[in-house]
C-alpha cells in the first residue's frame, strides 16, 4: 500500500465542516435587504463590458443594470460569480500526493481510485462538503462534477450538497452496467476512451442520449490518441485537450462541443498546456475547471492568473472563460454567468480599496491577474 493511502486510512476522526453561509447573506452572515443596490464599476453583460454604474437586485434577481452614479448599499467592483466547469470534489479526501505520472495518479488502478475505494461514506461526504463550501467562499456559484462510484457515489454528492446554496451539474459514471445512470445526473462523465471497451462507451452514450442527458469525456490529456475516439461519440463537453494539435482543434470546433481546460492539473501531471489561443480563434466555447482536488485548490483565482499571464493575454476572454462560458457549457447561461436583467444575482463585489486592489488602473485586469478571496467584500 502506498504511504499516502496508509495515512488516509489512519484518519478516523470526523472532519470539522464549516460550510458557507446561505445565499443572500454577507460573508460575515448579515441578512441582505429584499431590494439591494450595488454601485461602482460593473462588469456587465455576456461580453463583460466595464462601466461605471449600478445594479438593482430584487429578491435575488437582477432587475436593472444602469450607467451613471447612484448611491448603493455597497460600492466596489461588481462582477458575476465564477463557474467551475470541471471538478472531482471527492478527491479532496487526500490532498497533495507525491509527484507522480498521470497514470499512477488517476489511471483506472491509480492512487486516487484506491483511496476513494477504501474511504468510508462519511469521510467522502464530509470532504466533498468542505470543498464545495470552499468554492462558495472563493466566489464560485456553480460547478460541474465528475462523480465516480456509480449511483451510490452520486447519492453521496447529493448528501454533501444539502443546505449549500450552489448550483451543480453532476456527471455520473456507470460502473459495469451501462443502464446504471443515476436519475439526478445532468450527464455522464467518462474518462478517456482508452479506459473502456468501445461497446461499453457506445452503450452508455446511447442510454444517456435516450434519457436526455449530456455527455462529457476526458480526451487529449495523456496523448492525442483518444481524441478521435472521443469525438466519435459526439460529446457535449471535452475535458483537457492539452495534447491536441491544430487539426484536432478544428475537428472539435466543427463538432460544436465545449472544452474545459485545466492548466493547473496539466502542470502537475506534465500533460502539457492547452493551446487556448487557438481554441478561442476557432470560436470554441472554452471554460475552466480546477479538476482534481487532490492536487489543486478549488480557487478559480489561481487559474485566471495562470491563464492570463502564461497562455492568453486577454483579460476579458479569461474572465468570460471562468463565468459565462462555463455557464454555457453547463446549460446555466440563461440563469447565471453574467450580470444581466432577469438573471439570478450570483454576484461578487470586490473592495477596490483593499491593500491588494487599491491603485488598480484596470479593474477587470486586476480581478483576473491579482485578486484574492480576501478582496471580496460581498458575495451573493
Amino acid at each position: 500500500m502506498h504511504r499516502l493511502e496508509e495515512d488516509v486510512n489512519k484518519l478516523e476522526a470526523p472532519i470539522s465542516c464549516d460550510p458557507s453561509g446561505p445565499k443572500g447573506t454577507l460573508a460575515m452572515g448579515h441578512e441582505l435587504p429584499d431590494e439591494l443596490i450595488l454601485s461602482g464599476t460593473v462588469i456587465a453583460g455576456e461580453d463583460m463590458v466595464v462601466l461605471d454604474g449600478y445594479v438593482v437586485i430584487e429578491n435575488g434577481i437582477i432587475k436593472e443594470v444602469c450607467e451613471g452614479r447612484e448611491r448603493g448599499h455597497f460600492e466596489g467592483i461588481i462582477c458575476p460569480a465564477f463557474v467551475n466547469a470541471h471538478t472531482h470534489v471527492a478527491d479532496s479526501i487526500a490532498k497533495d500526493p507525491p509527484f507522480m505520472s498521470l497514470a499512477d495518479l488517476v489511471g483506472p488502478s491509480g492512487l486516487k481510485h484506491r483511496i476513494l475505494e477504501s474511504a468510508s461514506d462519511e469521510r467522502l461526504v464530509e470532504s466533498m462538503r468542505l470543498s464545495i463550501s470552499e468554492m462558495l467562499n472563493t466566489g464560485t456559484c456553480a460547478f460541474g462534477d465528475f462523480r465516480e462510484g456509480g449511483p451510490h457515489g452520486v447519492d453521496l454528492l447529493i448528501r454533501a450538497l444539502e443546505g449549500l446554496e450552489i448550483r451543480s451539474r453532476i456527471f455520473g459514471r456507470p460502473l459495469k452496467d451501462p443502464e446504471d445512470i443515476h436519475p439526478a445526473c445532468w450527464g455522464v462523465g467518462l474518462s478517456s476512451t482508452r479506459d473502456y471497451d468501445r461497446g461499453f462507451v457506445e452503450e452508455v452514450v446511447r442510454i444517456a442520449r435516450r434519457e436526455g442527458k449530456r455527455v462529457a469525456i476526458h480526451a487529449g490529456e495523456a496523448g492525442r490518441d483518444d481524441i478521435e475516439g472521443a469525438l466519435a461519440i459526439e460529446p457535449d463537453i471535452l475535458i483537457h485537450l492539452s495534447r491536441a494539435d491544430l487539426s484536432d482543434l478544428r475537428s472539435v470546433a466543427e463538432s460544436g462541443a465545449s472544452v474545459v481546460v485545466c492548466p493547473r492539473s496539466n502542470l502537475f501531471t506534465r500533460a502539457g498546456l492547452p493551446d487556448i489561443k487557438a481554441m478561442l480563434s476557432l470560436e470554441i466555447n472554452v471554460c475552466v475547471g480546477t479538476d482534481n482536488l487532490m492536487i489543486n485548490s478549488t480557487s478559480i483565482f489561481r487559474d485566471m492568473e495562470l491563464i492570463s499571464k502564461a497562455l492568453v493575454r486577454d483579460d476579458r476572454q479569461v474572465f468570460m472563460m471562468c463565468t459565462i462560458n462555463g455557464a454555457r457549457a453547463l446549460g446555466m447561461d440563461e440563469r447565471l454567468g453574467s450580470i444581466d436583467p432577469g438573471k439570478e444575482a450570483r454576484v461578487i463585489v470586490f473592495d477596490r480599496r483593499s491593500r491588494n486592489l487599491k491603485g488598480s488602473l484596470n479593474p477587470l485586469a486586476s480581478i483576473v491577474r491579482r485578486a484574492e478571496p480576501s478582496d471580496i467584500m460581498l458575495r451573493i
